[in-house]
């Protein structure tokens, strides 16, 4: 058996419990269609990652081509790389090759893995992305421009995307419709950094938009399956840095997606938690 079949008979396991999986469905897809939540099943399946432990996750992005929001099914590089490890067929190819225009930007990466085919030969696989094609950029009132990240290591984040595209293109039938977080920045127009920059200052000059009162109760929920004192250590926390945030509703748009991460993590690492307890407690009466 290969560690890859391991790993997703493991997490069929883990995606059988009925309570864990009820737990999958309330926090990721409210609003969501069955459709989306058994194929979002399947990938987490298929992939052998962990929803849980944020592995794999949805996200819910407008596509102007459908005029509506559709579901992305999403990984870090390091989850695509646990794909490809988990085959027995992957190795990490040569450090990555850079191109850069006449004026000496950055234009292209190029990628590098190698895959073990069935012959038993090593191949390298390569694949390039462009720089403007996977650039992240700061949304129009933020000015415009590449965000933090972008600017303070744009190869290192080229990188990513183009080795996304290599391990896809090695691996399609085990990394096909998971997309790396990476490749995805592109399409996300505020982003974390100018978030922080702005949550400091008066929320009317700079009209930061706040989430939504489904956005609003969607968190609730899943506070609400976290110990009691978690909600209030998320608006301690995040009241250090502006005093305008007073709970739930004053959260900006742009930090939603990483709260709610955090929070999953910890409603599971309670469920979890009290489950134990609960085992215990029988152990000790039989």
């Amino acid at each position: 058996m290969s560690n890859l079949t391991l790993h997703q008979n493991q997490n069929n396991s883990l995606l059988n419990d009925e309570k864990k999986m009820q737990l999958l469905k309330d926090v990721f897809f409210k609003g969501s269609t069955n459709e989306e939540f058994e194929l979002f099943v399947h990938a987490c399946a298929r992939s052998g990652l962990d929803p849980f432990m944020k592995q794999i996750y949805p996200v819910k992005r407008w596509d102007p081509t459908l005029n509506r929001l559709a579901m992305t099914i999403q990984t870090g590089i390091d989850g695509y790389r646990l794909i490809a490890e988990r085959t027995g067929r992957y190795a990490p190819g040569r450090e990555p090759v850079f191109e850069y225009d006449k004026d000496g930007k950055l234009f292209k990466a190029t990628a590098y893995v190698k895959k073990l085919t069935k012959d038993g030969t090593w191949h390298e696989v390569a694949a390039p992305a462009l720089y403007e094609e996977y650039v992240q950029t700061k949304g129009e009132k933020s000015g415009g421009g590449p965000t933090a990240m972008w600017v303070k290591m744009p190869h290192s984040q080229l990188s990513k995307c183009a080795e996304s595209l290599a391990l896809r293109k090695a691996f399609p039938g085990e990394c096909s419709g998971i997309y790396t977080k990476e490749e995805m920045e592109q399409s996300v127009v505020s982003n974390m950094d100018s978030a922080k920059n702005q949550i400091g200052a008066s929320k009317e000059s700079l009209q930061i938009e706040l989430i939504s009162p489904t956005q609003a109760k969607e968190l609730q929920d899943i506070f609400d399956r976290c110990e009691p004192s978690y909600v209030n250590q998320v608006i301690t926390h995040l009241k250090r840095s502006s005093a305008e945030i007073e709970g739930i509703d004053d959260i900006p748009l742009s930090l939603f997606e990483r709260i709610k991460l955090a929070a999953i993590k910890k409603a599971s690492e309670y469920y979890d938690k009290m489950n134990e307890g609960a085992e215990f407690e029988e152990i000790g009466d039989a």
